[in-house]
């Protein structure tokens, strides 16, 4: 582990022409990330006690997770990453704090102190954290300037603010000078929707430089310069790929040095904007762009082009812009207005570029914007030289208004930075003007290339080349080709048979008649939901034709629209609905129309869920109804979820609505066969069942987790039946090279400014152990919940399971083994017991819910405790309702301490009666292995879980519904053989062995020393609720205490490694394809 000691250095630092001292100290090694809920004050500690020259070097390869800023605080001290590295290694600084209403922690490290002259951040990754959530108000990922001179930042990557900045250097009291801004990566920053916009560096300090800078995917302005007069920007990159970006360099902010840029100038830049993103053999010119991006002006000079007339008459003035060159879409390759004695001089357009737009909804409408152009300028443009091929226009200001073209064959055919060609040759202009539409288009053709050199920066952060698109040209469905193309021989058909005859025998489909139950059910909801929309459209004032017109449709996803479900299954129903429907309509008119349906037993809204849903069942058919809204005035019958641009506009609960249904359509178009997809599924979904491996909540997989890795290995056998689909599954999956993702197709990117997973841009994708990607736009890791525990039983699980499969192949055992019942109540000699109880039915599946969903946290920490080799969770909790007389039997039942009287008693046992009532508890169960006692130990060992639970139980009592009068957590270790009747089936219970009593510590079920006083006054609480105190969540547990031999864990089991068939190369998967994944 790295150890927490400070870092001097001797050495002599020359940045822009200064020299800078810094002291040594030879014992220095990194500062340690851990534990994270301390790192950002010892850090502060150490920048705030080490004084002037201070270099804090972090540790390569690990993540702070930051609660609040790291803020220098003394002249010439560094904080960097050891060995300066400038790759992915670089240590991360993670924005963390809290956010609430809008304001919170935004920034992760500040420069701004009063003496902080000489600083130097460099060598660093700074991820902001925001992910897809609205901006908050505050500083940007790093703030440095204030009153200060001559600081650097340098070889910093800074991505995701929460804030408005990537990087943003202030003016302080118009004394900051001489920054450097130079070899960094930024970006991206901020998202395309109104509003929620980011710069990628933005620099009000006077006499600074910002140079050889890689800024990609900024939303607002690539680099914004707020006057700083006397600064140099040059040799930077600003590119997009899948957003809108409002401006690449700015000289529009009239505030805060009163449009003052003198002597700034902007030199060779490149800027480049959106490509199309297909090609087309009947036209080399111009292609579509999947996401409509642009860049809004490549360079905008003077307040009016940006702001209009909120700064009346006043104008930038001084600058410079020169040899900058442009490349892709924009709206405005250079646009001037309300600018004096500015120069603008041999700034070129390369390769192809196009220039395109439409009047959006916030520009003028008296006044129109003019046509999509190269260079534009206006007559509040005086005293300025401009190249000849400026074009004088009635006026340039607010452009920022326009908007991209919604698709068609606008944008130029372009590589990324690079792979950049320029042409030697003069470029032409054209227009194009769709009907309806104002669009200027202006095509470069390259008639002559040049091959320029390759610019300074690394690669961007992305998959390795041999990540290869699907196509179907290339004869194969998935990211490598199959391992087997052979058909299946006569033995994996005679076993293909007898395990759907065990799939009937396990009850696994559903009876014609439920079938047709479905489909009716399904029509009549399909009409409910046009009617539906009918209601809300009449409401909202639209005409009976538009009402009629609105539509509405619903689709289906999950096991149901896979074809796995079985008897009793619910239905994962989508319903998809037009944008003058809300989700409030959802549950305040859908809901009460479901509820007056006939044959409707059960409606339960939860409109405050992740994916908020309303539960129902109809005629005996359970439903689980989700809504998306979608940027539509009405839902065509034959509408098609594929179409990634329908996502545009919609805020994250109705994306991830649409994304059961997206995924689930994508894993079906991307398997060979689909029946013989369904029968091998259908087998591992029962297989994973009964194993008790099938909890998404808990950190093993979820059904659409399981349907993935069963559809890889469909692409890996595509003319394979179920039975040889099944063998080959485990053995894969047990020898896959975890974690190297498990891909049905190239991951992509799409029209939103939002986190698609990439491992190597974000270092929390980093830490999935066994990624398994969703196939839809954008991609998803479905497993981000495993730990290193759920997946040591998977894997042995996998083991099992092949060796079983094996013995079936070849007539040594029969498919119902591998459907036996797992062991998890005999596997182990002792468990953890969290039980989560109320007094109120409702509250109680809340409760509950939110103390599952926490469950996972417990697991890892119990991982880091010494001689715990593994905590196995328990895939469900079991739920009793119990009937107590007393106080005293409440405070019992809520402990785990249950009499046979209370589990006898009925409800109308205790009705009438003062005191007690009932209690709704739910119990988890979590196996504990203990790792073996080491050859010459002697003496009793001490197992000390009291920091995990009592982290765990903290964690769930913040819980924003927490009301401790009425819910309560325990936490407690038992032995097995006082594990409770009902976990077991009847006849499976173990016989109790006689074992000889150890010496020492008390050994009863309750083992916590916060146990409740067993003397308490009686609560004033009403009798439905449970009757707590403090002492009712245990903070600490007694460790536990064991004999000699008693750690072992029980039988071992000894399975030999499980080997595909003789001629198929499992390492070409596992080792070779696999890492190309």
């Amino acid at each position: 582990m790295w150890h927490h000691r400070h870092r001097r250095l001797g050495r002599l630092a020359t940045v822009n022409s200064r020299t800078v001292t810094f002291s040594r100290r030879e014992d220095s090694v990194c500062v340690d990330p851990d534990p994270a809920d301390t790192v950002a004050d010892r850090i502060n500690t150490l920048l705030n006690s080490s004084g002037p020259g201070y270099v804090l070097q972090l540790c390569p390869n690990r993540e702070y997770i930051l609660q609040t800023p790291i803020y220098f605080a003394a002249p010439n001290q560094e904080i960097s990453t050891e060995g300066y590295p400038t790759d992915d290694s670089r240590a991360t600084l993670i924005v963390n704090g809290p956010v609430a209403n809008g304001t919170g922690h935004t920034t992760a490290v500040d420069g701004t102190c009063a003496d902080c002259s000489n600083i130097m951040l460099r060598n660093v990754q700074i991820n902001g954290a925001r992910h897809v959530a609205p901006p908050t108000s505050g500083g940007a990922n790093i703030e440095f300037g204030g009153g200060n001179g001559n600081q650097t930042v340098q070889f910093v990557r800074s991505y995701d603010p929460r804030g408005w900045s990537c990087l943003h250097v202030a003016e302080g009291p118009f004394t900051c000078n001489n920054a450097v801004i130079q070899n960094n990566d930024i970006g991206p920053c901020g998202v395309d929707t109104f509003q929620e916009w980011a710069d990628g560096i933005s620099v009000s300090c006077k006499d600074s430089t910002v140079r050889n800078n890689m800024i990609q995917g900024p939303t607002d302005g690539g680099i914004v310069l707020f006057g700083s007069p006397g600064t140099k920007v040059y040799n930077n990159t600003i590119w997009i790929v899948n957003n809108t970006l409002l401006g690449g360099i700015n000289m529009v902010d009239y505030l805060p040095w009163q449009g003052n840029y003198s002597n700034t100038v902007v030199k060779n830049n490149t800027i480049v904007g959106g490509y199309a993103t297909s090609t087309d053999p009947h036209n080399d010119k111009l292609g579509p762009n999947q996401a409509d991006v642009i860049i809004k002006i490549g360079i905008a000079v003077g307040p009016r082009t940006w702001f209009g007339d909120r700064y009346l008459a006043n104008t930038s003035s001084n600058g410079v812009v020169e040899d900058n060159r442009l490349s892709g879409a924009f709206g405005y390759g250079i646009a001037i207005s309300s600018a004096s004695n500015f120069t603008i001089s041999n700034n070129v357009l390369f390769g192809n570029s196009s220039f395109i737009g439409a009047s959006g909804a916030n520009c003028s409408k008296t006044v129109a914007v003019p046509d999509p152009a190269p260079f534009i300028y206006d007559n509040t443009a005086v005293g300025t030289t401009l190249q000849t091929e400026f074009q004088l226009v009635a006026d340039a200001s607010s452009l920022s208004c326009i908007i991209p073209p919604l698709n068609g064959d606008y944008w130029p055919f372009g590589h990324d930075p690079d792979s950049f060609y320029e042409s030697s040759n003069a470029t032409q202009y054209s227009a194009i003007s769709p009907a309806g539409v104002l669009i200027g288009v202006f095509v470069a053709r390259v008639l002559k290339r040049i091959e320029e050199r390759r610019l300074h920066r690394r690669p961007l952060p992305s998959f390795d080349s041999s990540f290869n698109k699907m196509t179907t040209e290339k004869g194969f469905l998935g990211v490598t080709p199959p391992i087997a193309t052979t058909e299946s021989n006569e033995r994996e058909k005679e076993v293909t048979v007898t395990l759907m005859e065990e799939l009937r025998r396990q009850n696994t489909f559903e009876s014609e008649e439920e079938a047709r139950r479905r489909e009716l059910v399904l029509g009549r909801v399909a009409t409910l939901v046009k009617k539906f929309v009918h209601t809300v459209a009449m409401s909202r004032g639209l005409s009976e034709a538009a009402a009629t017109a609105a539509g509405g449709k619903i689709f289906t996803f999950g096991s149901y629209r896979l074809g796995v479900h079985g008897p009793g299954s619910d239905i994962d129903t989508l319903c998809v609905v037009p944008k003058h429907v809300s989700r409030d309509d959802f549950f305040e008119v859908f809901e009460p129309m479901l509820m007056e349906m006939e044959g409707v037993a059960e409606v339960s809204g939860v409109p405050d869920a992740y994916v908020p849903i309303i539960k129902a069942k109809i005629s005996g058919i359970p439903l689980d109804l989700l809504m998306a809204r979608l940027a539509l005035s009405s839902i065509p019958e034959d509408l098609s979820l594929r179409d990634d641009t329908l996502l545009r506009n919609l805020d994250e609960r109705c994306v991830r609505s649409l994304g059961g249904s997206r995924v689930t359509d994508e894993i079906l178009r991307l398997v060979p066969n689909v029946q013989v997809f369904r029968d091998s599924l259908r087998c591992i979904k029962l297989w994973a069942q009964r194993r008790a491996i099938y909890s998404n909540v808990n950190g093993f997989l979820g059904g659409v987790a399981w349907a993935m890795l069963v559809a890889r290995i469909c692409q890996l056998y595509p003319n394979a039946i179920a039975g040889a689909i099944v063998s080959r599954f485990f053995i894969i999956m047990y020898r896959w090279s975890w974690p190297q993702p498990v891909l049905l197709k190239q991951i992509e990117e799409g029209p939103l400014q939002v986190r698609v997973w990439n491992p190597k841009l974000y270092p929390a994708d980093r830490s999935h152990r066994m990624p398994i990607i969703t196939p839809a736009y954008p991609a998803m890791c479905s497993t981000h919940n495993v730990t290193a525990s759920t997946q040591m039983i998977m894997t042995e699980e996998f083991k099992k399971a092949a060796d079983i499969v094996d013995k079936v192949i070849v007539g040594k055992a029969a498919w119902s083994e591998l459907f036996a019942k797992h062991d998890f109540f005999h596997k182990y000699r002792y468990y953890l017991q969290v039980i989560a109880s109320t007094g109120n039915a409702d509250l109680q599946i809340k409760w509950a819910g939110t103390v599952e969903s926490r469950i996972r946290q417990l697991v890892m920490k119990l991982e880091y405790v010494d001689s715990l080799t593994l905590a196995h969770p328990f895939i469900k909790g079991f739920e009793q309702t119990l009937y107590c007389l007393t106080d005293e039997e409440v405070r019992q039942v809520a402990q785990g301490e249950i009499s046979d009287a209370v589990l006898k008693r009925k409800k109308e046992d205790i009705e009438g009666k003062e005191g007690g009532g009932e209690v709704y508890s739910t119990t988890f169960y979590i196996g504990l292995l203990i790792e073996p006692r080491q050859d010459g130990a002697v003496g009793p060992r001490r197992l000390d879980i009291s920091y995990p639970t009592q982290e765990f139980t903290k964690l769930v009592r913040v819980w924003e519904k927490f009301d401790e009068s009425s819910m309560s957590i325990v936490v407690q270790h038992i032995k097995s053989s006082m594990l409770p009747d009902y976990v077991y089936d009847v006849g499976e219970r173990p016989q109790k062995l006689v074992q000889k009593r150890a010496k020492g510590p008390s050994k009863s079920s309750n083992t916590s020393p916060d146990m409740p006083y067993t003397k308490r006054r009686r609560s004033s609480h009403p009798v439905d609720s449970i009757r707590s105190s403090e002492n009712d969540v245990p903070m600490s547990l007694t460790p536990v205490v064991e004999v000699a031999g008693a750690f072992a864990p029980k039988d071992p089991l000894e399975i030999r490694s499980p080997q595909l068939p003789f001629g198929e190369n499992v390492a070409a998967i596992a080792k070779g394809a696999l890492s190309a994944q």
